[in-house]
């Protein structure tokens, strides 16, 4: 991705209002999309749709393995139900089943991996929901796969395949109690930024404090903001500069945004 210049934001503005500082903030950490993203989280709808709305191939793929990691479980005990319900004739789909948790399985380790290596807070209703969405598909699976070949080990399928689906179950049920137990990382969208932040190497948070600080002397420059705000805006954290001038143009769903939230 390739910053965006911030003089034409600043220039064509006629009078500076709360959303132009989140849009400026925004703007100004196009060279760095996840502080970018977090940051996001915290500002008005009108904000990150003009400034943050932006698809990339990595965001669309990311999207992609995430839908298809929920999707393939779900597929596979839908095959086993579809068998079942047309009078189990043939043998099970236990295989279908069993390609698709593999796949599933595969994502989930890739992700996990990335989580550790860029932990961040997510709401646990949420995560409870993926891990319901790959846990129940499981398990009914297991259990049309195991009765269907305790009633008739020629059409029950081969039982080989039903490794991956108890995986996939597993895996879910140790991320599940690990989440509930872990205390570590951050709590909140806030520690989101914060986190993201740390993250950037010393050259990135230079540059792009530089250029931030260089927008807000343009702003005062031009008459649009006063002395004081300028000094509140330069003085303000990295990823922080809008909360702290432009606070109350902030999401309307922002103050319930720590509540519920996994304490990783």
């Amino acid at each position: 991705m390739t910053a965006r210049p911030l003089e034409p934001l600043i220039d064509e503005a006629t009078t500076w209002d709360a959303v132009l500082w989140w849009r400026l903030e925004l703007r100004s950490l196009d060279d760095a999309p996840h502080t970018q993203g977090a940051v996001a989280v915290l500002g008005p709808k009108g904000a990150w749709e003009k400034e943050y709305g932006r698809p990339s191939v990595g965001g669309c793929l990311q999207t992609l393995l995430y839908v298809l990691s929920l999707a393939a479980p779900t597929a596979g005990a839908g095959w086993m139900l579809l068998w079942a319900l047309g009078g189990g004739g043939g043998e099970a789909p236990v295989d279908v089943a069993g390609v698709a948790s593999l796949m599933s399985v595969v994502i989930t380790v890739v992700s996990e991996f990335v989580y550790r290596n860029r932990p961040r807070a997510t709401a646990m209703a949420a995560v409870r929901k993926v891990y319901l969405a790959h846990i129940v598909p499981g398990l009914i699976t297991i259990g049309m796969a195991v009765s269907g070949s305790l009633a008739d080990p020629e059409v029950g399928g081969s039982l080989w395949w039903l490794i991956p689906v108890v995986a996939d179950v597993l895996v879910h049920v140790a991320l599940w109690v690990r989440r509930v137990t872990v205390k570590t990382g951050p709590r909140n969208p806030i520690e989101n930024v914060e986190q993201s932040v740390r993250e950037l190497t010393p050259a990135v948070r230079e540059r792009v404090l530089a250029e931030r600080n260089a927008a807000v002397d343009r702003l005062l420059g031009q008459g649009k903001i006063d002395a004081e705000t300028a000094s509140r805006a330069k003085l303000s954290a990295l990823g922080m500069m809008s909360l702290t001038v432009a606070g109350e143009a902030r999401s309307s769903y922002y103050p319930e945004a720590h509540e519920g939230l996994d304490p990783r």
